[in-house]
C-alpha cells in the first residue's frame, strides 16, 4: 500500500512475469531536486545507514543481513534461474561467519570489491556460457510445438517434476525446465497468435533473457545498481530500488489517465497486438484498429523482438503529437500505415466495470475494480450510480480478483462506501507507534447486501477493503483461496531530494498496517467466508507472501472495532446465522455444474497462468487458440467465478436483516 505513489513485486521466473503480481505500497513523493550524479559504491554505501533507520524492521549490516544481500544479488542477475545451478548459487553467499563480518565491514567503507567481481565473473562467463543451452533449446522448435499443440494433460501438483521457485539442481534438469517453460509459453501464446508466431515469440522471449546481459558490463556505476537492488531486497520483498525505467511504469501503474493512442497490447513477435481498443481515444475514433491486428513499425521503426515496455515507450508521447503506425491486419494479412494524434486515455471506463445481472431475488450490480489508483473509490462511487438508473440493486458484487493494491487513502474511501463510520485500518511503524484511517466523507453509496470477491492475487489496499469490510461483518468476502497477504506499507523517496542527489527512488517499507479489529493480513491473508472454486497456483510457485523472501512477520495489536454497535453487532449476527447455509447452495450449484467444478481441479500450467491475470487480460475462455476466438466480444466471454458470486448474492437478499434492508432502499 501507500500514500501517493508505488509499485510491485520482482518476478521469480518466466511464468510470474507472465502473471503480472504488482504488489502496491503507500508513498509520499517529493519534487525531485537537481539533476542526479551517478551511483557509484562510496555514495551507496553513505546512503545505508539512512536505509536501515528508515525501514519498519531497523535492519543492521551484519553477518546475517550480507548473506541475505549476496542472494538477493544473486536473484537479480539471475531470476529465471538459468545461469546458475543450485550448488553454484548457493556457495555465492554460504560464506563463512568471518568473511561475511569482513565483508559487511567493507561494504560500509564504500569497498565493492567483492559484489563487482560476482558480477564480472557472471557477465563474462555465465551468460556468453550459456549460448549453446539456447541454440540447442532452438533446434528443437519442432518438438517445442508439437507437443504444445497435443492436448495438456492434467497437471496435477505432485506429478509437476519442477520446482520452480528452486534452482535446478543438474545442467540435464535446467535443460529441462527452459524446454518446458517454451512449451507452455507456445501454448499460452496460442491463445492469440497464430502457431508460427507462438513458436517464435516463445523463444525470442527466452532468448531475450540472455540478450539483456549481453549489453551491460561490469563497472562501479552497474556494481553499485545491482548492489542497490540486492540490498534493498534483503530487507524485505517490497522495499527495491527503481532506476529511471522501473520509476516510470511504477508511475504508470496508478495514473487515472495516459497520453496514448487508446489501445492496450500484448506482445508478438513482430512487435505487438492489439488486445483492445479503448472507447474514445484515438485508435477508436479512427476506425482502423481492431482487436488482433498487430503494430509492427511506430514511425518507420520496426518493433520485432522488442520487449513491450519498449514499444509501450515508443508508442506513447506528448499529447497532441502525430504518431506513424504500421499495421498488420488480421482479418486480412495486409499491412497498412495509419497515423494518429496522440491524446489524453482516461481508464476509469476499463478499471472500474459495471454489469448489472437480473436474479431470482433482484438485480445485482457486478462491479470489477482493477487497481487502487487516484480517485477510483469515486469511480465505483458512480458505477453504482449508474447500476440503479433501472432500478435499485438487490446486491452489490464488489469484483477484487487480481487486484493487486494501490493508494491508500483510495482503500479507505472505498470501504466507506458501505460504512458510515469507524476506523478502517491502522497502521504502526518501526517506533510502535499507530495511527487509524477513518473514512472522511460519510456518504454511504450502497447498504444492501454485499459480497466482495477475492482470489491469490488480491493484495495490499484489496485486503484493507476486503479484510475492513469483513471484521465489521458488513460483506461476505468470496473465493477460492486466501488473498496474498501483503500488510505492509510502503513510501517512495526519490533519492535525487536527498543531500546524496543520486539517480532513481526507492521504495521502502516503513509501517505494517491492521484491520479495525487489531490483525494483520501479513502473511495471512483474508479468508473467504463462502468458498467457490477457483484457480489456484502452487505455494512452490511463490505466489503468498508468505513463501517470499525476508517478509515482515505477522503481529496483532489492539483493535479499535466497536462490536457493539448495533449495525456492526447486526451484520455480525446475521454472518453467523446464515454463512453456513450459504455456504451448503454453493456447494449444491458447484456439484451440479462440471466447468465450475473444474476450475479448481489445477488441471494445466496455461490455466493457473490465466487465472492470475485481470478479466480484461484473459484470453477466450471457450476454444483457447482458435483463430476466430480473436475476435469475440469480450464481454461474452464466460466468468464462471463471478456468476456463482451472484448467485450466492442473490441467495443473501431474503435473509439481508430487516434494518438494513430499509436502509438499502
Amino acid at each position: 500500500m501507500h500514500h501517493r505513489s508505488t509499485s510491485c513485486n520482482t518476478s521469480r521466473h518466466w511464468v510470474n512475469v507472465l502473471l503480472l503480481l504488482s504488489i502496491l505500497a503507500f508513498s509520499i513523493k517529493p519534487a525531485p531536486a537537481a539533476a542526479a550524479e551517478k551511483l557509484t559504491p562510496e555514495r551507496v554505501s553513505e546512503l545505508i545507514p539512512q536505509l536501515f533507520k528508515l525501514h519498519l524492521s531497523q535492519h543492521e549490516m551484519d553477518a546475517p543481513f550480507v548473506k541475505r544481500l549476496l542472494k538477493q544479488l544473486v536473484e537479480q542477475l539471475d531470476p529465471d534461474k538459468i545461469f546458475y545451478l543450485k550448488d553454484e548459487a548457493e556457495a555465492v553467499w554460504n560464506l563463512p561467519e568471518k568473511d561475511l563480518k569482513a565483508l559487511a565491514e567493507q561494504t560500509l567503507n564504500g569497498d565493492f570489491s567483492h559484489y563487482r567481481k560476482i558480477i564480472d565473473e557472471f557477465l563474462t562467463k555465465r551468460v556468453p556460457g550459456s549460448d549453446a543451452m539456447f541454440t540447442a533449446l532452438e533446434k528443437k522448435a519442432d518438438q517445442i510445438k508439437a507437443e504444445g499443440n497435443a492436448e495438456a494433460k492434467e497437471d496435477k501438483p505432485a506429478d509437476d517434476q519442477f520446482k520452480w521457485s528452486q534452482r535446478p539442481a543438474t545442467k540435464e534438469e535446467r535443460d529441462a525446465r527452459l524446454y518446458k517453460s517454451a512449451v507452455e509459453m507456445y501454448r499460452i501464446d496460442k491463445s492469440y497468435l497464430t502457431e508460427e508466431e507462438s513458436l517464435k515469440q516463445s523463444l525470442q522471449i527466452l532468448r531475450e533473457i540472455q540478450n539483456k546481459w549481453k549489453k551491460i558490463a561490469a563497472n562501479d556505476e552497474e556494481t553499485a545498481k545491482l548492489f542497490l537492488k540486492g540490498f534493498m531486497l534483503a530487507m524485505d520483498p517490497h522495499t527495491e530500488y527503481m532506476d529511471a525505467d522501473d520509476e516510470e511504469e511504477f508511475n504508470e501503474r496508478l495514473e487515472r489517465s495516459f497520453t496514448g493512442i487508446g489501445v492496450q497490447i500484448r506482445p508478438c513477435p513482430l512487435g505487438a497486438q492489439v488486445d483492445e481498443v479503448i472507447k474514445g481515444g484515438p485508435s477508436d475514433r479512427s476506425g482502423k484498429l481492431s482487436r488482433g491486428d498487430q503494430i509492427v513499425a511506430v514511425d518507420s521503426s520496426s518493433l520485432a523482438g522488442l520487449p513491450i515496455n519498449k514499444i509501450v515507450k515508443r508508442i506513447k508521447g506528448p499529447k497532441g503529437t502525430q504518431v506513424k503506425l504500421t499495421i498488420l491486419k488480421h482479418d486480412d494479412h495486409k499491412t497498412e500505415v495509419l497515423t494518429l494524434v496522440r491524446d489524453s486515455i482516461q481508464l476509469a471506463d476499463i478499471r472500474v466495470k459495471g454489469k448489472r445481472m437480473d436474479t431470482a431475488h433482484g438485480a445485482v450490480g457486478l462491479i470489477s475494480v482493477q487497481a487502487f489508483y487516484a480517485g477510483v473509490h469515486n469511480d465505483v462511487r458512480e458505477r453504482i450510480k449508474e447500476l440503479t438508473k433501472d432500478g435499485p440493486l438487490a446486491a452489490v458484487v464488489l469484483d477484487l480478483r487480481s487486484n493487486a493494491g494501490g493508494y491508500l487513502e483510495e482503500a479507505v474511501g472505498l470501504a466507506g462506501l458501505f460504512i458510515d463510520s469507524g476506523p478502517i485500518v491502522g497502521e504502526r511503524d518501526g517506533a510502535e507507534r499507530i495511527h487509524w484511517n477513518y473514512d472522511p466523507d460519510h456518504d454511504v453509496a450502497y447498504a444492501g447486501p454485499l459480497i466482495v470477491m477475492v482470489n491469490q492475487f488480491s493484495a495490499s489496499a484489496s485486503e484493507i477493503v476486503a479484510g475492513a469490510l469483513k471484521d465489521y461483518g458488513r460483506a461476505l468476502i468470496v473465493g477460492a483461496t486466501q488473498t496474498y497477504g501483503k500488510g505492509t506499507v510502503q513510501r517512495v523517496i526519490p533519492l535525487s531530494s536527498t543531500y546524496l542527489n543520486l539517480p532513481g527512488d526507492i521504495k521502502i517499507t516503513t509501517h505494517q498496517y491492521f484491520l479495525a479489529g487489531g490483525e494483520s493480513v501479513q502473511l495471512k491473508g483474508v479468508e473467504p467466508d463462502v468458498v467457490i472454486p477457483g484457480p489456484k497456483l502452487l505455494e512452490e510457485d511463490g505466489m503468498l507472501e508468505r513463501i517470499t523472501e525476508n517478509a515482515v512477520p505477522w503481529s496483532k495489536i489492539k483493535g479499535k472495532l466497536d462490536r457493539n454497535r448495533p449495525e456492526i453487532k447486526r451484520w455480525l449476527e446475521w454472518k453467523q446465522q446464515e454463512v453456513a447455509e450459504l455456504q451448503n447452495k454453493s456447494n449444491a450449484r458447484v456439484a451440479g455444474n462440471p466447468e465450475l467444478k473444474e476450475l479448481s481441479e489445477h488441471k494445466t500450467s496455461r490455466k493457473t497462468l490465466e487465472a492470475g491475470k485481470s478479466p480484461e487480460k484473459r484470453s477466450p475462455a471457450n476454444s483457447p487458440g482458435a483463430p476466430n476466438d480473436i475476435d469475440k466480444d469480450k464481454e461474452k466471454e464466460k466468468d464462471l467465478q463471478a456468476d456463482e458470486a451472484v448467485a450466492i448474492a442473490s441467495d443473501m437478499v431474503p435473509t439481508w436483516p430487516p434494518a438494513a434492508r430499509q436502509a438499502a432502499k
